[in-house]
C-alpha cells in the first residue's frame, strides 16, 4: 500500500435510531472518525426508481485498517456525500481495508 495516495480525507459514520420527542423512529448517524483514504472512481450508472432518474456511482475507498467497520452499520461521507457501504475487503494482515460503495444522488 502507497501512503502516499492517502490524500483525501473521509469521515466514517455509524448508522442509528433514535426516539423524536413524538414517539417516531428517526435515523440519524454519529461521526465515528475521520481518516485519510484513497479514492478510486469506478463505474456509473442511471436508475428509474419512483418516477425519477436516479444515478448510481461506485466508488472504493482505500484506508488503513480499522476494526469495527461493517457494511451493516457505517457509512462513509465523502464531498459532503453519503456512501453505502456494500462490501469490504481486508488487504494483507490487516494492513488496509477495500470499502467499496455506492453513492446515490437524485437528479
Amino acid at each position: 500500500m502507497n501512503i502516499g495516495k492517502l490524500d483525501k480525507r473521509i469521515s466514517i459514520k455509524t448508522i442509528g435510531t433514535t426516539v423524536d420527542q413524538w414517539n417516531t423512529e428517526v435515523t440519524d448517524s454519529t461521526s465515528v472518525s475521520n481518516v485519510w483514504a484513497q479514492v478510486i472512481y469506478k463505474s456509473g450508472t442511471e436508475k428509474q426508481s419512483a418516477d425519477q432518474r436516479v444515478s448510481v456511482d461506485r466508488v472504493e475507498f482505500l484506508i488503513r485498517y480499522q476494526s469495527g467497520i461493517n457494511e451493516r452499520d457505517n457509512v462513509i461521507e465523502y464531498n459532503s456525500q453519503d456512501h453505502d457501504i456494500h462490501s469490504i475487503e481486508i488487504i494483507g494482515r490487516n494492513q488496509a481495508m477495500r470499502l467499496i460503495t455506492t453513492c446515490r444522488d437524485n437528479g
